[in-house]
Order: C-alpha cells, then structure tokens, then sequence
C-alpha cells in the first residue's frame, strides 16, 4: 500500500512539473549556428583532454577525461531574460556509464552561476543550477536528478532539446515532447554553451537561440513600416541618385581618359624626337664609352665656337638688317620731296603761264563778225604771233575771255578763218590813235 502511495505520488509531481508555464512568442532568431564553416563562437580545442572540431557540418566533441566535464562556451554577449534555446545533439558510443551531453544557459561570466540540462545513453535528462562553483539539483524526482524519458533517444541518434523561459519559468522540450517545467528567480542574464561529461562523444548538429517577438536588442536597430517604407524610399531615390552621379563620373572619366590619350600622344611624339637626337649623339656616346676623351673635348670645342658664331652672326645680321630698314626710310623720304620739288616748279611755271595769258594780252584787230568782242567759244587749235613789239605792256588791257586753248603757241596761230593781230600796245606807255 505505502508503494501504491509512493508511486502515486512521483506520478502526481511529474505531471505537475511537466505543465507548460511559458505561453509567450519566442519566434525572434537571435543566434544560427549550422556549424558550415569555421567561426570565432565556438572553439577547435585538440589536446590530451578534449577533441573539439567543426566536421562536415557537425561539432565534433570527444571529453577522454575520466575525473570531470568540461564546458565550451559561445563567444556570444547578449542580454536575453527572456528566450528559447534549441539544439540538436547525440551521444556516441562508449563504454563509460558516465557519459552525458547538454546545454548550458545563464551562465555568469566567472564560471560560477548556470543552470545546466543533460542527457544521457540510458533515455534519461537532468536538470541542475550552479551557484558559487556546487551543483544543486533541480529534477529532484529522480536518482542523482536523473529522470527516464520514453522522448529520449539512445546512442547515435539525434534529440532535439527545446528549452523555453520567460525569465522566471522554464519550459524543457525533448524531441517535440514536454518533458519538464521549472522557476528560477534568483539567476538573471548570461551565456549560453555546450556541456559534455566525462568519457563521452558526441555530436552538436545545431545551436538557434530565439529571444521574445517584442525584444529589442541594443545593438541593432528596430523600425516601424511607417519608418520602413520611408527607408525604402529613401533607398530607392539614392539609388537613382547614384545611378546618375555614375554616369556622370563615367563620362568624366570618358574624357579624363581622351585628355590621358592625347597626352600620351603627344609623349609619342616627343619620345620620338628625343630618340632621333639620340641618335645624332650616338658618335659622342661612342666617343664616351670608348673613352676617346680627345674626341670628346675637340667635339666640344667645335661646338663652342660654332655657337658663339652663330651668336655673332645673328648680331651682325640684325645690325644690317636695321642699317637697311634706316637707308630705305632716308631713300624714301628723299625720293618724297624731290617729287614734291618737280610738282611745285611744274605748278609755278603753269601758273606764270596762266598769269600771262590772262593779265597782259589784249586783243587789237581780229577779223571777227562784227558782234564778236571776244572769242566767244570756237574752238582754237593753234595760235600763231608773226611780229610783237613791246618794250613794255599794260597787262590790264589785254584780254581773252572764253577762250578754250589746247596749245599756245608764239610762232602760229591757226583757225578755220584769217585772224591778224596788229599789234599789242601798253596803253600806259603807247597811246591809242583815234
């Protein structure tokens, strides 16, 4: 009867503390580790203890060690009160009864506070709190805390273990299944890792932890979709604003490549004409590397001199050059005036002539119509004068009006008709007969 009772009651406690007491989302990944690729999270250890490596998508942990477990710890601060963590392990064979593989979580800094689940080959869990360096254990139920499980796997198989907290409850999954529900008040933050016991293999496919739909962690930023949207945007305009700032960048490097182009152009062209000179100065370089020294100096003497008369002979030719333009000028300016001298003489001996004719001749007799006093307009070609005796003329009384002259002659004069000029008198000197 007292074992009827007893039994009953260890069934009455395990159903109690196998209640879920977390109902909160924890959907929020805050760690993926496939343990793909090597990371600075966890470590390879390869020593005389332990074998720990990453191996085809698996961490590999191999504790020979006979006397105590050992705990490899995630490299991974966070503040998280609130979480899930999730994991795939499963135990190797060995032949030690000892052997157990689990989670640790919450745990401080130095080691000395976490609370620590485990399984082992025989289908049993264990749950324990560290606190100041000793176990207590929390699944009082069973021997030493272990406590059998059908959920459990055995050896080389996976189990996969859930653990839910709201901060105070927790909530123990195996494989899908609830196993066990505890509180913890006194423990607070920490770290999570990986525990294996002494003498023990095992493998380590996945390690997820989730934090609360709600958490924000402070060290990333968390938006609204009012914010999102806005960022979207924002990206979008950016994008086309770069679009264009490339563009742009690429024409200017279009022609900063051109100018570059003609650049090395014109290098060419240089390059070329330095190698030409070269060329010419191939017979000093010779001269040089020979060491005719002789030839060297007597080359540079010649130089020299050639310089000098080329210098000379520039002075002397820009000397002429000026003594030409001087004489050129002097010549012109000669040539100038004596053409201005011959226009002059030919002015004044034309205006003496005009002078003559119109101030000093009078007519006397011309046989005339008897209307004509003056040479009215025919046209005279020659005129000749046989006979003119003055000593002296009164200018003022001898006249031609309207007279068109091509030639005026003291010898001739000739017209269609006779005309006879008896004299010329100075009215002054001679006077008139009546």
């Amino acid at each position: 009867m007292k074992q009827l009772l007893c039994f009953f009651l260890l069934i009455t406690c395990f159903s109690t503390s196998a209640q879920q007491t977390v109902h909160i989302k924890l959907n929020q990944m805050m760690l993926e580790e496939s343990f793909s690729e090597l990371n600075d999270l966890w470590p390879v250890i390869t020593n005389n203890d332990n074998f720990f490596v990453f191996d085809k998508g698996e961490y590999f942990m191999n504790r020979t060690k006979t006397e105590s477990p050992y705990a490899v710890m995630a490299n991974w601060e966070n503040d998280l009160n609130t979480f899930s963590i999730r994991a795939s392990l499963m135990l190797g064979p060995v032949e030690s009864a000892n052997q157990s593989l689990g989670l640790i979580f919450r745990a401080s800094n130095d080691g000395q506070t976490a609370v620590i689940c485990d399984i082992n080959k025989l289908h049993r869990f264990r749950i324990r709190k560290l606190v100041d360096g000793r176990y207590q254990t929390l699944t009082l139920e069973g021997k030493n805390g272990w406590i059998k499980n059908n959920a459990i796997k055995g050896i080389n198989e996976y189990n996969e273990i859930n653990i839910r907290t709201n901060g105070t409850d927790h909530d123990v999954f195996i494989n899908g299944i609830l196993v066990y529900s505890f509180r913890i008040e006194d423990i607070q933050e920490g770290s999570f890792g990986l525990f294996i016991g002494p003498e023990t293999k095992g493998r380590v496919d996945y390690v997820n932890i989730y934090a609360d739909e709600l958490y924000r962690d402070k060290s990333k930023i968390y938006l609204t979709d009012d914010e999102v949207r806005t960022l979207i945007k924002e990206n979008e305009d950016l994008k086309s604003d770069l679009e264009q700032s490339l563009d742009a960048r690429a024409l200017e490097l279009q022609n900063a490549i051109r100018i570059l182009e003609n650049q090395l152009k014109a290098m060419r062209l240089v390059n070329k004409q330095l190698d030409e000179e070269n060329t010419q100065y191939a017979v000093i370089k010779s001269a040089v590397d020979t060491n005719q020294v002789d030839l060297l100096v007597d080359l540079s003497h010649k130089l020299i001199d050639n310089i000098l008369k080329n210098r000379q002979l520039k002075i002397e030719n820009q000397l002429l050059t000026d003594s030409m333009l001087s004489v050129k000028g002097h010549f012109e300016n000669l040539e100038l005036e004596l053409f201005q001298k011959v226009i002059d003489k030919n002015t004044e001996e034309q205006l003496f002539i005009d002078s003559i004719l119109t101030s000093f001749c009078v007519r006397d007799t011309v046989f005339m119509s008897e209307d004509s006093t003056v040479l009215p307009g025919p046209y005279i070609d020659s005129l000749k004068i046989d006979s003119t005796a003055y000593d002296s003329l009164n200018l003022d009384s001898f006249k031609i009006d309207k007279l068109n002259l091509d030639s005026l002659k003291f010898d001739t004069l000739q017209s269609n008709e006779s005309i006879k000029l008896d004299s010329i008198v100075d009215k002054k000197l001679i006077p008139e007969t009546e």
